[in-house]
């Protein structure tokens, strides 16, 4: 019996596990969509800054899709051990670099290591991407120090979520802690992102390219009878770069979601 083909992943679903996310909406974002997206402007942007533009509104929609997909989930039975056990383990990673960053030839000596282990591995490419960038960036002396900083913050993030143990020696003790972390966790109501919170997400990024480079205003507009719908340029200039990573957003959406941002920030006036 021949199974049906796999309907192919939205180009969105790829983009939540990209190890180079920049990289990924070059290409999805090529010239000939610029040649054509570039018309909607009557501002004359320069291309870098509409590119900075289009491709923050794609990334804005798709952390807006990873959001509403983490909303629904669930903790995982041992997720608070697991927790503990990272936040314990970035504790200690970060007092031993601390050490070991002391000695230049430590540190030389685990770089040029670390840098051929990660070189043409295919198995780890988002920690080969990030280490080339720390390379690009930090100095040779502070190489390890960037990891061990990072490790220093997982740590703390980790302690914002669940209480850490004050010793090692107390991390088996912890578990009981964990596991009513995750029970209370699973309970509690959650606050409820809107249906619609990727879009809106991609409106809120999408508003200030918009306003810099058009002069048409930044709303939804009126219903038009002629063409069954909102007479919304900003609405299709959005949907136009969202429809390019999900072929199963409606324009309708785009003028809704402008139209909710616009909203949500005349709330945030009146609060002030």
């Amino acid at each position: 019996m021949n199974r049906p083909p796999k309907t192919p992943l939205e180009p969105w679903q790829t983009l939540l596990t990209s190890s180079d996310i920049f990289s990924d909406l070059c290409d999805i974002y090529d010239a000939n969509f610029f040649e054509s997206f570039a018309s909607r402007f009557d501002r004359n942007p320069k291309p870098f800054d509409l590119f900075k533009g289009v491709t923050s509104t794609a990334h804005a929609y798709v952390t807006g899709k990873w959001a509403k997909s983490a909303e629904n989930s669930k903790l995982l039975q041992y997720s608070g051990v697991h927790l503990i056990g990272a936040g314990m383990s970035a504790r200690r990673l970060s007092a031993e670099l601390d050490q070991v960053a002391k000695s230049e030839r430590a540190v030389d000596a685990v770089h040029n290591s670390l840098s051929a282990t990660l070189e043409n591995d295919v198995t780890r490419p988002h920690a080969a991407k990030a280490y080339r960038a720390i390379q690009f960036r930090a100095g040779p002396q502070s190489r390890l120090r960037v990891i061990q900083e990072l490790a220093s913050a997982l740590e703390e993030a980790i302690e914002g979520v669940i209480d850490l143990p004050l010793e090692f020696v107390d991390e088996a003790a912890a578990k009981p802690i964990a596991f009513d972390f995750v029970s209370a966790n699973n309970s509690n109501a959650q606050k409820t992102l809107p249906k619609n919170h990727p879009m809106e997400e991609a409106a809120r990024a999408f508003k200030p390219p918009w306003e810099e480079f058009s002069s048409v205003a930044y709303r939804r507009g009126r219903f038009d009878h002629t063409i069954g719908g909102y007479n919304c340029e900003a609405g299709v200039a959005l949907h136009q770069i969202i429809k390019k990573i999900d072929s199963n957003v409606a324009l309708s959406l785009a003028g809704t979601a402008i139209e909710n941002i616009r909203a949500q920030l005349k709330d945030d006036i009146r609060s002030d």
